[in-house]
């Protein structure tokens, strides 16, 4: 066997050492970015789903308010408006999810927890409300479900960092550009949850 043949067979055994090593490389980098771009859609799904439950469990506390207050007309219109405010911001919510930008959504999001911890507070300032056994259990499934609904927003968020930090990096940013299917970046509102105030919630006259 002449040189040049035994040449011609290492040329041709590096290259598909090189080519093995590339290509497991892309496959490698592709399977992250499809991961990371996956666990962004789960998280939506998530948090919506948490929103979905969130509301239903609302809805049991509103008919006891409904029955606890209707006699106390001051206290029935904060809570009114507690409620009124809640229902404006997931109405905005599903619009938003409709739209399919996700900075108005997790914007939209995010006040949707405002609106329901503004809800729960309002309950909280009356203890009337958690006297009975079923609206004090009612109360603390809403309480939870507020709680999950936050969780799940702020994972939302944190898989977009990953993934935007991810897709910014060399090799992820390449394999990408050249399959074109995830977004070099996804826009996510930067904001965060307010710290509400019960007195500012359910101002009283004697103030």
């Amino acid at each position: 066997m002449g040189r040049s043949r035994i040449g011609c067979l290492v040329l041709l055994g590096l290259l598909v050492i090189v080519l093995v090593i590339v290509g497991s490389i892309y496959t490698g980098t592709w399977n992250q970015l499809n991961g990371k771009y996956q666990a962004v859609s789960g998280a939506k799904s998530r948090y919506s789903a948490a929103l979905t439950t969130c509301t239903q469990k609302i809805k049991g506390v509103w008919a006891i308010a409904d029955q606890y207050l209707s006699h106390e007309s001051a206290t029935f219109e904060n809570v009114a408006k507690a409620r009124s405010g809640y229902d404006a911001a997931t109405k905005a919510f599903e619009a938003a999810l409709k739209e399919g930008d996700t900075k108005v959504l997790t914007q939209a999001g995010t006040d949707v927890v405002n609106a329901a911890l503004a809800f729960r507070i309002q309950i909280e300032a009356y203890p009337q409300l958690r006297g009975a056994e079923t609206s004090q259990e009612n109360i603390r499934n809403m309480e939870v479900s507020v709680n999950e609904i936050k969780t799940a927003l702020d994972d939302w968020v944190t898989t977009i960092k990953d993934y935007n930090t991810y897709r910014g990096s060399f090799l992820p940013s390449v394999v990408g550009t050249m399959i074109g299917r995830f977004p070099a970046h996804i826009d996510y509102y930067e904001g965060s949850v307010k710290e509400l105030n019960v007195e500012q919630l359910n101002p009283r006259e004697d103030r």
